[in-house]
């Protein structure tokens, strides 16, 4: 499954696919417009076509105040949004319905069974310490995806994976994570995503420092930003076919970090990123869950794809157009947001103008209620 064994297909010369909607379009729903302040959305979920929630931090731009956590929710499908504070710094939340959710966040994981109007702590996460299942899984978790409200699983830091079946309150690792040849300090889980209540893969990658490791960021020091070459870094997956009685592990050494996985029925899609002066700045591939074939399906220069977005018979790319040389710099890049009824081609489509964005996030119930968040405060939605 991995690209090592990706066998490349010519697309086909007509492909057979309705027509984009000439009216369809992506306007900015909600824009956090505070003088000196900008909100950084760190993760969006829409369990349905009414509940929206979104997480991030307010900072200040003049660096003048402490961080804000907070919370935007909407129960009207994003015409009104809510903001609230949050206790903790958000990284990522998972809903199962209008009701049902949980927030991972730096110091604890919390639940909600009210759509976010009260949070409680279920555990508190600890500082790492290296040693897999040590500790309850404090301040190793970036990622959590739910079977139901009691079972589910965590990801992150350290190549740990963890297990829980009382909602959240406690956490066992799952022993097969630790057998992956890497080493902890430098290998995570960047994504978990289970297409039904028994398939289910977790992805990641460890990338060990570099001998030629600038001392400065890249965006300051960009001609040796170019001179340096990609090579090819550990890609590690879990895979369960048994809602996670049992995992298969696969490894191989790829080029980029595989940042995303999304699935749907028997097809896959996975988003490659690439850093500094790689010539693409992201790679999309289609997967043949049966087979375990991978086809590229997508790469342009000026487009660094950063989230996606499958369901049947329709997908999303969440993209920036990179402002400079580099793929990774501190600023803001236009929004460009694509389609494909295929999984294969893929067309542009109309964004409103003012989006500008380092990071995004797509979510959505199904493929006619689709939403976009950016880390510069806004959330755009797409509209006819």
């Amino acid at each position: 499954m991995f690209r090592a064994a990706l066998c490349l297909a010519a697309l086909t010369f007509a492909q057979l696919c309705p027509p984009l909607a000439a009216a369809e379009r992506w306007k900015v729903q909600y824009f956090f417009d505070e003088l000196h302040k900008t909100l950084f959305i760190e993760d969006l979920a829409f369990p349905s076509a009414t509940h929206g929630i979104a997480v991030g931090t307010v900072l200040d731009d003049e660096g003048g105040s402490r961080e804000k956590y907070v919370e935007l929710t909407t129960s009207d499908g994003g015409e009104h949004w809510n903001l609230e504070p949050l206790k903790d710094h958000p990284r990522s939340i998972f809903f199962l319905n209008d009701s049902t959710g949980w927030l991972v966040a730096d110091n604890e994981v919390w639940m909600t069974d009210d759509f976010g109007s009260e949070w409680k702590k279920l555990c508190e996460q600890k500082k790492p310490n290296h040693k897999l299942g040590a500790t309850p899984p404090g301040g190793l978790l970036t990622r959590i995806w739910f079977l139901d409200a009691q079972h589910g699983y965590a990801a992150g830091l350290q190549k740990s994976l963890f297990e829980t079946r009382d909602g959240g309150r406690t956490w066992d690792p799952v022993t097969e994570a630790a057998r992956i040849d890497a080493n902890p300090a430098y290998s995570t889980f960047n994504e978990i995503f289970f297409e039904n209540k028994n398939h289910g893969i977790a992805v990641g990658g460890s990338i060990p420092p570099r001998p030629d490791d600038p001392r400065l960021p890249s965006w300051m020091e960009p001609q040796r930003a170019i001179k340096r070459r990609q090579i090819p870094t550990l890609t590690f997956m879990l895979e369960t076919i048994d809602g996670g009685k049992n995992w298969r592990i696969n490894t191989a050494p790829l080029f980029g970090n595989l940042s995303v996985l999304r699935m749907t029925g028997s097809q896959g899609l996975t988003v490659f990123s690439f850093g500094e002066a790689f010539e693409w700045p992201s790679e999309v591939y289609r997967m043949d869950l049966g087979s375990g074939k991978s086809t590229r399906v997508f790469r342009q220069k000026d487009r660094r794809v950063l989230d996606c977005s499958m369901y049947p018979g329709r997908a999303y790319l969440a993209a920036v157009e990179p402002p400079g040389k580099l793929n990774t710099v501190p600023i803001p890049g236009k929004v460009k947001i694509l389609t494909s009824y295929d999984f294969e081609t893929w067309s542009e489509m109309d964004v409103d103008y003012k989006a500008v964005a380092r990071t995004l996030v797509l979510a959505g119930p199904d493929a006619d209620h689709q939403w976009a968040a950016t880390d510069t405060g806004m959330i755009l939605h797409l509209v006819q």
